[in-house]
């Protein structure tokens, strides 16, 4: 707990994220809503459902985002809905979104658009997703048509969400549609994914100069699991297929980079792990971890001190200002997030005190969500959600983000009891 307050630059943007397939309810025309009928994809055999309802009606969730003093809101817009099929395009889905960003504006909160949030069409995924070549160049079309009809309401965008996570979750472990298991179609589509994002800054920069774009990377720590040759070896290719591949392929069609930190692995070498590079990932005991998740496992350790490491590692490495795109943690009972946040929130503080241009956090998520394989069965909101009736109720880790929200800084022991 800090003594004094910990201030923030004017401006600096407090928000939360959101994704489309996780809030809106009935996105069927994605390969997550039919990979989420097949037996045994999702956690205790859960699907997005309604979802949190946000294609009805998104108005009370936002009111409750600005009631908490953010100033911003992350979300994504749905390929399926824009684009049902390959070519054809829907003005009733670009209506939809117009509403909800004039909704977002009306309320005196600063929209972050993410075009590409882990779903895909059915119709391009049966052409083969992102392993087809020709998808870079369809999503572009997609982008520009996006662009076209929401420029006006939104100048802030994140191209694709978490490319190397898409890659390895859905083409090198399986755990994510299609549920391949190939390491070099897993490079293939990462490589495809980063051509799509540099058409789609291509894109946006000539629609406007002044729109600023980025990317949502998922920087994970990954830190040996003991001073010897392999265990180093296998954390430093972890760090170059994890993170390298995606720095060295953004060259200068990046205005901003965006940060999603959770957590760090230890790694140690695993002779019979030639999948996930003859490494093994994993969490010593005595570490504090958050919720269990999919299969008994943790989401990782919070280690606050990892997010100060990626921020300097981002500085020095693409020298861009950074917005922290996610940050958060499962807790159903809440009995962590509160801490996590003031411990997360000074390691930015401290980073931007020491020179790195920060500009803003959205922490993941305003309201307990649809967590991908993980189903309902984590909740990372600082409201939590009644599913079956649809009552949110504010945790106390809410009431105080929006305590530092309102006050641009993390305050000082005292105003906290």
């Amino acid at each position: 707990m800090v003594r004094e307050p910990l201030r923030f630059p004017y401006g600096f943007l407090w928000g939360t994220a959101t994704s489309s397939h996780q809030v809106e309810g009935y996105n069927r025309n994605n390969q997550w809503w039919e990979w989420e009928q097949q037996p045994g994809r999702i956690w205790r055999g859960d699907t997005s459902g309604a979802a949190c309802g946000w294609w009805e009606d998104a108005d009370a969730d936002l009111d409750r985002a600005a009631a908490l003093g953010q100033n911003a809101h992350r979300m994504s817009v749905e390929w399926s809905r824009i684009e049902p099929r390959d070519g054809a395009f829907d003005p009733e889905a670009v209506q939809r979104y117009r509403a909800i960003l004039s909704g977002i504006r009306q309320r005196g909160m600063v929209p972050m658009v993410t075009l590409h949030h882990f779903t895909n069409p059915l119709w391009l995924e049966a052409q083969g997703g992102w392993a087809n070549p020709a998808t870079p160049a369809r999503f572009a079309r997609y982008v520009r048509y996006t662009v076209e009809h929401l420029g006006d309401l939104c100048d802030l965008w994140c191209t694709i969400n978490e490319p190397t996570v898409y890659s390895v979750l859905g083409y090198s472990l399986g755990v994510w549609p299609p549920g391949r298991r190939s390491l070099i179609e897993s490079i293939q589509v990462v490589r495809g994914l980063l051509r799509g994002h540099r058409l789609a800054a291509d894109i946006i920069h000539h629609h406007s100069p002044t729109h600023r774009v980025g990317l949502a990377h998922h920087k994970r720590i990954y830190d040996p699991a003991t001073p010897g040759k392999r265990d180093v070896t296998v954390a430093l290719l972890y760090n170059f297929f994890a993170n390298g591949i995606v720095f060295r392929s953004l060259g200068d069609s990046c205005d901003f980079f965006g940060l999603n930190y959770y957590s760090r692995d230890h790694l140690a070498f695993d002779l019979r792990a030639p999948h996930t590079l003859f490494g093994r990932r994993f969490t010593p005991p005595h570490f504090e971890q958050s919720d269990l998740g999919f299969l008994g496992e943790s989401f990782g350790e919070i280690y606050p001190e990892g997010i100060y490491r990626a921020l300097k590692r981002l500085h020095h490495r693409l020298r861009l200002p950074i917005y922290v795109t996610e940050t958060g943690l499962p807790d159903e009972d809440d009995n962590q997030r509160p801490q996590f946040l003031l411990d997360h929130l000074a390691a930015v503080h401290r980073a931007i005190h020491e020179g790195i241009d920060v500009r803003g956090v959205f922490v993941w998520t305003l309201v307990d969500n649809f967590e991908w394989a993980e189903g309902w069965g984590q909740r990372f909101g600082l409201y939590a959600l009644d599913r079956a009736s649809g009552e949110r109720r504010l945790r106390p880790s809410g009431a105080l983000y929006a305590a530092i929200a309102r006050a641009n800084a993390i305050p000082a022991r005292g105003a906290l009891a």
